[in-house]
């Protein structure tokens, strides 16, 4: 009987080992679990946030883009405004220049014909002018020079005389007054030219009037 008292107690024992070991396997267990959860929910936070971040910088690049896109708009207008300001300063100033040659125009005309009466006059004198003749000479002279200042006021505003002897003749600066064939000429050549003409800087002030070679053909 003495001996069979050790074996019972190692039979109870074993029972409670077996209970011991499930109950640290369940805090084991449960440990585990709350790590894991800890774990999800610092996955989740960190997903959150990148989903922000990702969304903030979407924002950002959209924005950015929006700007760029406004800024190449304000450029490209600054660039037109630009160029519509230099073309108006263009037009204003030659359309200055246009009303001062226009204003000038009327009165250059009207010496004109003052330069051409002189000029006449001058013609009528026979050259060289007889020495005894010193009031015809003093006269000549003085009728000379008032042409000569008269062209210098002249070209002081642009107004300059021309002649277009043996040039073709152009409609836009030559009044024909009569033709002549001839044959050893160019036909539509002028010939003559019987009175000057006149440019206001690029204008025709007045055509020269002249005599063009016939066209015979």
């Amino acid at each position: 009987m003495l001996a069979i008292a050790p074996l019972r107690r190692l039979t109870t024992l074993r029972p409670l080992t077996s209970l011991a070991a499930a109950a640290s396997r369940r805090a084991y267990s449960a440990e585990d679990k709350s790590t894991a959860d800890e774990a999800k929910s610092a996955a989740d936070q960190v997903k959150e946030t990148v989903d922000k971040v990702e969304h903030a910088a979407e924002d950002i690049v959209k924005k950015v883009t929006e700007l760029e896109a406004q800024v190449k708009e304000l450029k490209s207008q600054l660039t037109y405004g630009k160029a519509d300001f230099i073309n108006l300063q263009r037009r204003t100033e030659q359309e200055k220049a246009s009303t001062r040659d226009f204003a000038i125009q009327a009165f250059a005309s009207d010496l004109l014909s003052t330069v051409d009466i002189l000029t006449t006059a001058l013609s009528h004198v026979p050259q060289p002018v007889p020495e005894d003749a010193k009031d015809l000479a003093a006269l000549f002279s003085g009728v000379q020079m008032t042409r000569g200042e008269l062209l210098k006021t002249l070209a002081k505003h642009g107004v300059t005389p021309f002649n277009p002897t043996g040039e073709k003749f152009d409609p836009n600066r030559h009044e024909a007054l009569f033709q002549v064939a001839m044959p050893d000429k160019e036909p539509g050549t002028v010939f003559e030219t019987q009175k000057d003409g006149y440019m206001l800087k690029s204008r025709t002030l007045r055509p020269a009037q002249v005599g063009v070679v016939q066209d015979t053909s």
